[in-house]
């Protein structure tokens, strides 16, 4: 939408950030909420993949996981309170950014088949350059979201609610059809 229709129309470009940035605001609360709750249905993975992943030692991996999936929960309640919406937004980028850290060292190292824990199907694949752009677009997005709930925000509509529910369903799908390994050619379906 251009300038001229938004004044046009009675929509400020600004009034759209707030909607879009609401939107947001759901779909990253309900993604979170749902890795907190994978974390906490396959406990022993989430521990050994904290170990393994991040490099923790066996008595720190559980207390680890357990502040993870709390500041998980944290931010996704957060994001869906308009006064609270910027630190939940800063928590979930925070979070974010760090789990895109990680990703990166492990590259960095050449440790491509380590699972990370992102993703939610049983499919886990090897770390490339989808879950380095994923992460870096997530933070984006909860940037975008702290800093247009730092200039006000509205509450969270059920259509708004709706379509995070849908988001978070194409996400799970991007998520399980990146695991797919291609088929080696000449094969038969």
């Amino acid at each position: 939408m251009t300038a001229a229709v938004a004044a046009g129309s009675g929509v400020s470009m600004q009034g759209i950030d707030q909607v879009l940035a609401a939107q947001l605001a759901a779909f990253l609360a309900f993604l979170l909420a749902a890795s907190a709750t994978h974390k906490w249905w396959r406990w022993e993975h989430t521990v050994a993949v904290v170990r393994d992943f991040v490099g923790l030692p066996r008595a720190a991996a559980p207390a680890a996981a357990a502040i993870v999936g709390l500041v998980e929960w944290s931010s996704a309640v957060l994001l869906f309170v308009p006064p609270y919406r910027v630190l939940g937004a800063l928590l979930a980028a925070t979070l974010l950014t760090l789990y895109l850290a990680l990703i990166v060292r492990s590259l960095s190292v050449g440790r491509r088949e380590v699972d990370c824990g992102c993703s939610f199907g049983p499919v886990r694949h090897s770390l490339g350059a989808f879950e380095v752009t994923r992460n870096a677009l997530l933070a984006a997005m909860a940037l975008f979201v702290a800093g247009s709930a730092a200039r006000g925000g509205p509450v969270i509509a059920l259509s708004q609610v709706l379509a995070a529910a849908a988001m978070l369903a194409l996400y799970g799908a991007l998520d399980q059809v990146m695991g797919l390994r291609p088929m080696r050619p000449g094969a038969v379906l």
